[in-house]
């Protein structure tokens, strides 16, 4: 059951609240628990799922914060590209209001051991929100045939008629690439 005051539960409640608006793909019990750990994570400010527990907005005891956020975050019913739908077109329109160009960035990482995540963002000032990843057991960098479907998916969330630049570092810079964005109608720079 959630807590019904304190700043965390208030800016969960806000947090449902918009969801119920969006088009995300998700059942009230996912909308609910998806605004109690943004919230936390948002008084965070950080991913340590550890404090998450301490200020999660839920009156339960600690191993059953451990494994409520835990079923969440393994909840094969909560597609991340449905939910990120319901707010990247409506982003990406206001920044790319009076024709200014929407910077996307296209960047890899190390999860762990053998495990590397691609992830789109999407830049705002200093910042770069995620807009899609795709998460690959791999030693080296992932290739195109991973990056094209990450792309076509963050492709049908732009709206129409938006300047998009994509950034990567050098080695994405393939002829692949190139030629996707060409197709897309995209600008793209290596950085």
């Amino acid at each position: 059951m959630r807590i019904m005051n304190g700043g965390v539960a208030h800016v969960a409640c806000a947090i449902e609240e918009d969801l119920e608006g969006r088009e995300t793909g998700l059942e009230k019990p996912q909308r609910v628990a998806l605004a109690d750990l943004t919230a936390s994570v948002l008084t965070c400010r950080n991913v340590n799922t550890a404090e998450w527990m301490a200020v999660l907005p839920r009156k339960i005891e600690e191993k059953s914060k451990e494994r409520y956020i835990s079923r969440f975050l393994s909840n094969s019913l909560i597609k991340p590209l449905g939910v990120m739908r319901g707010f990247i077109p409506e982003l990406v329109e206001v920044m790319g209001a009076d024709g200014k160009v929407v910077i996307l960035i296209l960047d890899q990482s190390k999860i762990s051991d053998g495990f590397e995540c691609l992830m789109v963002s999407l830049r705002i000032g200093g910042r770069a929100i995620p807009v899609a990843w795709k998460v690959v057991k791999t030693k080296g960098a992932i290739g195109f045939d991973v990056q094209k479907p990450l792309l076509d998916s963050v492709k049908e969330m732009m709206p129409k008629g938006i300047s998009i630049l994509l950034t990567a570092d050098r080695f994405y810079g393939t002829s692949s690439m190139v030629e996707w964005c060409q197709r897309a109608k995209w600008g793209y720079r290596n950085d």
